[in-house]
C-alpha cells in the first residue's frame, strides 16, 4: 500500500493515544517521493545555554515511492512518532538512534507486539513497486574483476563523476548512458565515485532501450 494522508493521521491519532497517552500534540503531515527515507520528522533546533538541543518546527513526512506491506507503513509511522515524542518533549538521546529511541521502541515492541527496528531493509518486490518513469544519466561499468555495475549521477555533478570514474579503483571499462527504466529509480544518486554491483543478467535487460552519451568540450550529447 501508499500511505495517503488521511490514513496517516488516523494512525497517527490510533497510535498517539493506544502508545503515547495522547500526549503526542498534532503537527503538518505531508507524503514525499523520497527514496532515501520510508518516514522522517523534520525540525529545526537551537541550542540551549547549557549546550542542550530545543527543538521546534516538526513536520511529518511519509514517502510514498514504493508499495509496502501495510504492516512496515505502520511500524514507519510508529517508529517517526518515538522520534517526534523524544524531540517534542525536549529529551536529549545520545544519537539519533540512541538510548532513549531504543528502550521507547522496544517497550512498544514488547506491550503491542510491533517489529520496530532502527532501520528497514527494503525487499526486491518494494525496490519493484516504484515505477516513477524519470531521465538517469548512468555510468554502467566492469571493474577488472569482472563484476558489473552502475553509477546513477546527480546531474549537478555529472561533469565531475564523469572524469573521475575512469580512475575508479580497479575499473576496467565504462560507458554513460541515459534511461528512463524504473529500474535505476532504486540506485541512490552518486555526487562522489562509487559503484553499486549488480549481476549482468539482471542489468543487461534494463539497457536495452539507454542511449549512449558522449562528452564534448563542455556538453555531454547522446551518441549519433
Amino acid at each position: 500500500m501508499r500511505a495517503t494522508l488521511e490514513y496517516i493521521k488516523q494512525k497517527f491519532d490510533e497510535y498517539n493515544n493506544l502508545m503515547f497517552e495522547g500526549k503526542l500534540k498534532p503537527l503538518p503531515f505531508k507524503l514525499s517521493n523520497a527514496k532515501s527515507f520510508l518516514g522522517a520528522v523534520f525540525f529545526q533546533r537551537e541550542k540551549n545555554p547549557d549546550d542542550t538541543w530545543h527543538y521546534y518546527g516538526f513536520v511529518f513526512k511519509i514517502s510514498t515511492v514504493m508499495d509496502l506491506p501495510e504492516d512496515v507503513v505502520e511500524d514507519t509511522i510508529i517508529h517517526e512518532m518515538i522520534h517526534y515524542y523524544i524531540m517534542s518533549n525536549q529529551m536529549q538521546d545520545t544519537a539519533p538512534h540512541g538510548k532513549r529511541f531504543i528502550e521507547k521502541m522496544q517497550e512498544i515492541n514488547r506491550k503491542f507486539n510491533r517489529n520496530l527496528s532502527v532501520t528497514h531493509r527494503t525487499t526486491k518486490e518494494e525496490q519493484d513497486s516504484d515505477k516513477r518513469v524519470q531521465q538517469h544519466i548512468i555510468c554502467v561499468s566492469r571493474l577488472k574483476t569482472g563484476k558489473r555495475g552502475v553509477t546513477v549521477a546527480t546531474k549537478s555533478r555529472l561533469f565531475e563523476l564523469w572524469d573521475a570514474m575512469p580512475n575508479f579503483p580497479k575499473m576496467a571499462e565504462l560507458k554513460w548512458v541515459v534511461s528512463a527504466d524504473p529500474y535505476f529509480n532504486r540506485f541512490p544518486k552518486a555526487t562522489k565515485p562509487c559503484v553499486y554491483f549488480v549481476p549482468s543478467e539482471e542489468l543487461e535487460p534494463h539497457l536495452k532501450d539507454a542511449k549512449e552519451l558522449i562528452k564534448q568540450g563542455n556538453s555531454i550529447r547522446i551518441k549519433k
